[in-house]
């Protein structure tokens, strides 16, 4: 992951601290219908037809569609003339990033959401939340599988989520607020866990599970392999597999109740980013290194349980980074 580019993030989390691990409460199901968005009707698949980089360097998001695990780039564009933070895809094929730009007419802070050929589609603007210390400044995202849109907001110390990607009169629904360093976001597919590195120091994250409509518990905070959870993913079992930190080749998979970590090909790989598909049985892995991503199967008894099976090894990329797939 190219670090360079988000700074503030990276200080962020140094200068926060982490408490002890331990295990978090397991996810209640939604109380929401899937309907009352859009339906999805999400099928897991080990082939790849479409992938999304983000150049945290370039601030530019490229679309490549894959045939015969060869990869051509379809689009290239850059939200916010090079501003975008974070990467998020729904099973439709839409780009979700987050954009701050005070110099911005239409949306100073927003969520900006483009179809696969880079037609931006709508925005969700940032609220302005009571008794935060400073203005909007969004640096993550991350969709679920009823197309919720939870955002960092790094400059209100906030996390928060816009219901079935819509903006409404009373506003998104608040994960957390006041939460020192809230750097970035992960939710899991059914959106019950919610997963921030804000208040938890270099490293780390705190889980937040769903009690009721509008309201979370918070969790313990517990270590990941890279200094945030952008370029990572989580699945409903709460694993979340990220890039590791300094150690080429190596995956990190990492959860409130232990970890583990499993190794690609390339010895010297550069790990940006991993995505899941749909339900998690398969994970791509992106190599900046030898510009190739790799699908690796979850093994039997789970993404902690040890090294995953090679599917697939997809050519054609440059630049990999932070990468998202349809879901």
């Amino acid at each position: 992951m190219k670090f360079a580019a988000y700074p503030a993030i990276i200080i962020a989390l140094l200068l926060a601290g982490c408490s002890g691990a331990t295990s978090t409460q397991r996810a209640l199901p939604l109380t929401e219908s899937a309907s009352a968005g859009a339906p999805l009707q999400r099928s897991a698949t080990s082939s790849l037809s479409e992938l999304y980089n983000l150049d945290y360097s370039h601030g530019s998001i490229t679309v490549f569609s894959i045939s015969g695990n060869k990869a051509t780039a379809t689009k290239i564009f850059k939200p916010g003339h090079g501003l975008a933070q974070g990467l998020a895809s729904d099973a439709h094929g839409r780009i979700y990033t987050t954009v701050t730009n005070s110099k911005a007419k239409k949306c100073t802070a927003c969520v900006e959401i483009f179809s696969d050929t880079g037609k931006l589609m709508k925005r969700l603007e940032a609220p302005i939340l009571s008794g935060a210390a400073g203005a909007p400044s969004l640096t993550d995202i991350s969709v679920d599988a009823h197309d919720n849109v939870y955002v960092s907001d790094y400059g209100q110390q906030a996390v928060y989520f816009f219901r079935h990607g819509r903006m409404t009169k009373g506003g998104p629904t608040v994960v957390v607020q006041d939460s020192t360093n809230a750097a970035s976001v992960a939710a899991t597919p059914d959106g019950t866990n919610v997963f921030v590195s804000g208040g938890c120091g270099f490293a780390s994250v705190r889980p937040y599970t769903r009690a009721s409509r509008g309201h979370y518990t918070p969790g313990s905070c517990f270590g990941i392999g890279t200094i945030a959870l952008i370029g990572g993913a989580v699945d409903d079992q709460e694993d979340i597999i990220t890039p590791v930190d300094g150690a080429p080749g190596l995956v990190s998979v990492s959860s409130p109740t232990g970890g583990s970590s499993f190794t690609v090909p390339d010895r010297l790989g550069s790990i940006g980013g991993i995505a899941l598909n749909s339900d998690a049985s398969i994970g791509y892995v992106a190599d900046a290194h030898k510009e190739v991503v790799y699908a690796f199967a979850r093994p039997a008894k789970g993404w902690l349980s040890g090294q995953p099976k090679l599917l697939a090894t997809y050519k054609g990329f440059k630049n990999l980074d932070v990468i998202a797939v349809p879901q």
